[in-house]
């Protein structure tokens, strides 16, 4: 079973907290067995020189204790999310293949 956390400074709206869990979990539907626990924390840029001033970090704990972070900066949370979650498949993905290349993980054993 996937944790899904999600942090915030400023109070975010429940529609808003669904979607990022909903979108989380589709994301990773092919992998969530792989996924012990995963943060999704929201800031806003202070000092942005542009209109990208939504920062979106992604930390994801895997079964084997991997840590991997992704942080991303856009216009809006939306979108932070959805690259951030992009990125992070891509990195879940290749990380699942190294280990599986060299026989450190199986899918039987957490299924």
């Amino acid at each position: 079973m996937m944790d899904v956390i999600l942090e915030a400074k400023e109070q975010i709206e429940p529609e808003f907290k669904t979607f990022t869990e909903n979108r989380v979990k589709f994301s990773l539907k092919k992998l969530f067995w792989l996924v012990r626990k995963i943060k999704v924390k929201y800031s806003v840029v202070a000092q942005a020189k542009n209109s990208c001033n939504q920062n979106c970090i992604i930390e994801l704990q895997t079964f084997d204790n991997r840590q991997i972070e992704v942080s991303i900066t856009a216009r809006d949370r939306r979108t932070a999310l959805e690259m951030g979650l992009k990125k992070a498949c891509k990195l879940m993905q290749k990380a699942f293949h190294k280990a599986q290349k060299y026989g450190r993980l199986s899918r039987q054993v957490y299924v």
